[in-house]
């Protein structure tokens, strides 16, 4: 009994070796060329930082688990997500790059002036992706800034109204125009997004005002309503929560999904509408420093995020857009991204010469809301 026991344990163990193994074999040939030369590299560094203005803590620690075993790169591994303002991501990177010391890897923000600007300075590694030809075609069609081999897309966001029903005077509000946002009903209880120290809210009055609304006359019926100005989407969505200001004309569907899934009961009471004059997509750029202290683990984090699995932790976690064709976002994401079909899509007639816009377009915000 004693050896029929032994004999048995023995051959449970191999099936059990011989599952993992056939099973690590599977996800191996998953993999593309690139994702295995990067993968040694990448052990051997040890390490990799990125530095964004959108991954949000329990994103950052969900991509960190599914990048370490997808690459089998251990629990050693040391994974840094470096989160920051869309001005201040920029505002370091320059500063590494102009110091020639780094402390990031993987630079990612909507910033396309920069991105270009930088890429024509030879400031970033040059990339050889086994995934992104899978994105480039509808980063085309949506009009978005890249420059592969240097610079991709992974993934895009757009500034929506949100606001809570449950609020006094909240209940009957539908946001499908610019022109629900304000108005004597909605005096003290707005926000006004602050241009001075976001490229993405600039953005997305350059591409507005490009499409022929008028942002200038818009702004002087927003001051009308008494709004506070604030800049950070996190620190917005809680005044919107606690009804201390009700409606955020630009905020992000993203972090509605995320707040409630801290706090269910919150679905019933946060919405979310669009704008008919068109949503501006603001494709997030992202690339590899050259000097970086880990290049190899930098290049394989762009490679994962590019891929389906990383596309799912980015879109799971932050309810953002992916260009990926024939993509389908997980199904606890889907309520909170509207169809890209549906919607009117707008972008900036050269993203790069927009940058020379911001000062004037600034300049019209800070007249109303100094």
């Amino acid at each position: 009994m004693k050896r029929r026991a032994w004999s048995f344990a023995a051959s449970l163990a191999a099936a059990v070796a011989a599952a993992f193994v056939s099973a690590a074999a599977l996800h191996a040939a998953d993999l593309t060329p690139q994702e295995k030369a990067l993968i040694p590299l990448a052990k051997k560094e040890g390490a990799v930082t990125i530095i964004n203005p959108l991954f949000s803590d329990e994103t950052a620690t969900r991509m960190a688990e599914a990048f370490k075993k997808r690459y089998g790169l251990g629990d050693g591994f040391k994974f840094n997500n470096l989160r920051k303002g869309t001005g201040a991501t920029v505002a370091q990177v320059r500063q590494e790059i102009q110091a020639g010391r780094f402390t990031v890897d993987v630079h990612m923000v909507s910033d396309p002036g920069f991105f270009d600007e930088a890429a024509k300075h030879g400031a970033f590694e040059k990339l050889d992706s086994g995934y992104w030809k899978n994105h480039e075609e509808l980063a085309r069609k949506a009009g978005q800034y890249f420059n592969y081999p240097y610079v991709v897309v992974p993934l895009a966001y757009t500034f929506q109204p949100v606001w809570n029903a449950s609020c006094p005077g909240m209940d009957k509000l539908s946001v499908t125009s610019y022109a629900d946002v304000v108005g004597t009903a909605l005096i003290g209880k707005t926000i006004s997004s602050d241009l001075t120290k976001s490229s993405t809210y600039t953005n997305t009055a350059i591409g507005l005002t490009e499409s022929g609304f008028d942002m200038k006359g818009f702004w002087a019926k927003l001051k009308a309503t008494n709004p506070i100005v604030e800049f950070r989407s996190e620190p917005k969505m809680q005044m919107v929560i606690t009804c201390q200001r009700p409606l955020d004309m630009w905020n992000l569907a993203g972090r509605v999904y995320q707040n409630v899934l801290k706090e269910p009961k919150l679905a019933k009471v946060l919405k979310i509408g669009y704008y008919k004059e068109g949503q501006v997509m603001l494709g997030n750029q992202m690339a590899v420093l050259k000097g970086a202290p880990h290049p190899n683990a930098g290049k394989l984090l762009v490679e994962f995020l590019l891929s389906k699995e990383g596309t799912d932790v980015t879109v799971k976690g932050e309810a953002v857009y992916s260009f990926m064709k024939g993509y389908k976002p997980p199904a606890e994401a889907q309520p909170y991204l509207f169809d890209l079909a549906e919607r009117k899509l707008l972008g900036e007639k050269d993203w790069v010469a927009a940058r020379k816009q911001f000062d004037p377009v600034r300049d019209d915000w800070t007249k109303e809301f100094k």
